[in-house]
């Protein structure tokens, strides 16, 4: 009996020393990393608002993690180029992505192919913000949204809608907005979201669905004005723009969102320290008036709530881009 207990006692020993050693590289890889910069990849122009944004948070993480975390852009093809650079990166948690609803919801249905698999080569670390857009209008454009519909029945040829590109937020979001209004206007896509605001404050077109910190100057400088913002409540900054649902437009919800992700294969404790930096940049002072200067709302939360976020994103609006024959090639 003696021996058998011995025996059972040695065996479990030598179970747990395998199970220490098998554990091992992961818990060094979290107590090593950061051990040098880290790399956050933004798949937009630099001096963009999602650019803006980005340089905030890393900031704010750089001063939690002890390692300078490095914003590098890599623009092109709606964010296709920025994000693939992620996807094929070294799964080491050195090289990371700042996130945008083009990039991991709305270019999954508006391209038929990509380098990468959304699904299975990237993973989400956690969420950042959610913010509302706005319909900013020409002055020409009735100053209502009610009047502005009736007259856009009424005359069907009449209006255009620019947007920063084919596939893109606004363009998605542009083509929600007239089918739940019942309208017809016609798109003219541009390279960008600051062209087509520049030509919406010329009059070349006539509506852009954008961001409130992207639009505001052109309603402040009387170039422009706001007919409706996304959301369950009116901003804050701007508590006079009506939202859309107050307004009648139930089922049309304009907004966009970020979040941390990276290649696929992180270890795991090394995608906790890096979703731990994020939560922790959140509520930092400096980011916190970033996101009330965009009218955001922080999110935040664990890499598992994030990447059912992300799914039911496509879930929604892969099948509405398709349906309405939206793509780029």
């Amino acid at each position: 009996m003696k021996a058998d207990r011995s025996q059972r006692r040695a065996w479990f020993g030598a179970l747990s020393a395998l199970m220490a050693v098998v554990a091992l590289p992961g818990t060094a890889a979290a107590q090593a990393f950061p051990n040098k910069p880290v790399n956050l990849v933004v798949a937009f122009p630099a001096g963009s608002s999602t650019d803006a944004v980005a340089r905030e948070l890393a900031q704010a993480m750089t001063g939690v993690l002890g390692q300078p975390v490095i914003v590098s852009n890599k623009g092109g093809a709606g964010g296709v180029l920025g994000t693939d650079l992620v996807a094929k990166a070294a799964p080491d948690g050195y090289t990371i992505g700042f996130g945008t609803s083009s990039q991991l919801v709305m270019n999954p249905g508006v391209y038929k192919t990509m380098p990468f698999d959304v699904d299975k080569d990237l993973i989400q670390i956690g969420l950042v913000l959610k913010a509302p857009l706005v319909l900013v209008a020409a002055n020409r454009v009735p100053p209502t949204l009610k009047e502005f519909i009736a007259q856009a029945k009424a005359e069907p040829q009449k209006f255009r809608y620019g947007s920063a590109g084919s596939g893109s937020v606004s363009h998605v979001m542009s083509e929600l907005f007239v089918s739940e209004a019942g309208i017809t206007v016609q798109h003219i896509p541009y390279r960008g979201a600051a062209p087509a605001l520049a030509d919406l404050a010329g009059g070349q077109v006539d509506l852009v669905v954008d961001t409130l910190i992207a639009t505001k100057p052109f309603v402040e400088q009387g170039r422009a004005h706001w007919l409706g913002i996304g959301g369950d409540k009116r901003s804050a900054s701007q508590p006079q723009v009506p939202t859309f649902a107050e307004q009648g437009l139930t089922n049309f919800n304009a907004y966009s969102w970020n979040s941390l992700f990276g290649p696929a294969g992180i270890p795991a404790p090394v995608v906790a320290r890096l979703n731990a930096a994020m939560n922790t940049a959140l509520q930092t002072p400096a980011f916190k008036a970033r996101v009330a200067q965009v009218g955001g709302e922080l999110l935040g939360g664990s890499p598992e709530e994030a990447e059912q976020f992300a799914r039911r994103e496509r879930g929604k609006w892969v099948p509405f881009i398709r349906g309405r024959n939206i793509s780029v090639d």
